[in-house]
């Protein structure tokens, strides 16, 4: 009788042991197949470095640490790959460095990788009601929270103010021009918000800010249109974690 429960334990765990291997081994694969279907896409795209100036205009002034300025893409030979892209976005000394897409609903991106295939990783996607050239006065775009740091998993460093202040600006590029992306807050909400809304508030956006894990050093303007970027959240049911930034046009 001992000898037959044994057997049973044995075929139990080594049951659950090979289906933890397949859910591990499908998630590396996924996570494989959409780095690869990305590096495709940055081979489009080249990183301007500043001059090392510093940040005050003034040359004779001691050089900040460098940053790009922008980022140049090749969005013709991006289009070859998917037409659906209408922007890539790329934060220095971060994972993120994707390009956007926009269809016509929010599900297919959901969990399609850029070439159309099904992955768990999804693509980064702007809101369908959104304008595609991210003019509209509230851009949303959503992304997973992947535990490996891929797509929209590095936004939830934000909740440290230590990682905005060596992490302040984005940089947005769009087939008609670049922004510099200032972020200016970042805090979980409920799925429902209305900062989801395209057309949103001062006062809506306002009320973030006074929520926000980080606090810039600097004055806040609402000028003009702003990036809104959504992922998951897990502090409870339906919690979102998003970063908001102002775009700013890059001459």
């Amino acid at each position: 009788m001992k000898k037959a429960v044994y057997v049973i334990l044995i075929i139990v765990l080594l049951g659950v042991f090979g289906y933890s291997a397949y859910l591990l081994g499908d998630y590396y694969l996924a996570k494989y197949r959409s780095d690869k279907c990305v590096a495709q896409a940055v081979q489009h795209v080249h990183v301007r470095e500043s001059s090392g100036i510093s940040q005050t205009g003034d040359p004779e002034a001691p050089a900040d640490e460098p940053e790009p300025e922008g980022i140049d893409v090749d969005f013709e030979a991006l289009w070859k790959l998917n037409s659906d892209i209408v922007a890539w976005i790329y934060c220095p000394d971060t994972p993120i460095n994707y390009p956007i897409v926009q269809a016509d609903d929010n599900d297919y991106y959901l969990r399609r990788l850029l070439d159309g295939s099904w992955n768990i990783g999804g693509t980064l996607f702007l809101d369908y009601r959104c304008t595609g050239d991210f003019t509209g006065r509230n851009n949303v775009v959503y992304g997973h929270h992947m535990k490996s740091g891929t797509m929209f998993g590095s936004l939830v460093r934000y909740r440290d103010q230590s990682y905005y202040n060596e992490h302040p600006v984005m940089y947005l590029a769009t087939p008609m021009g670049q922004y510099r992306v200032e972020l200016f807050a970042g805090c979980t909400i409920d799925a429902m918000d209305n900062i989801y809304d395209i057309n949103p508030s001062d006062e809506q956006i306002l009320r973030l800010t006074r929520r926000s894990s980080f606090a810039p050093d600097h004055e806040i303007s609402l000028d003009g249109p702003i990036l809104t970027m959504s992922t998951c959240a897990y502090d409870f049911e339906n919690a979102r974690y998003v970063v908001i930034g102002r775009l700013v046009p890059i001459e």
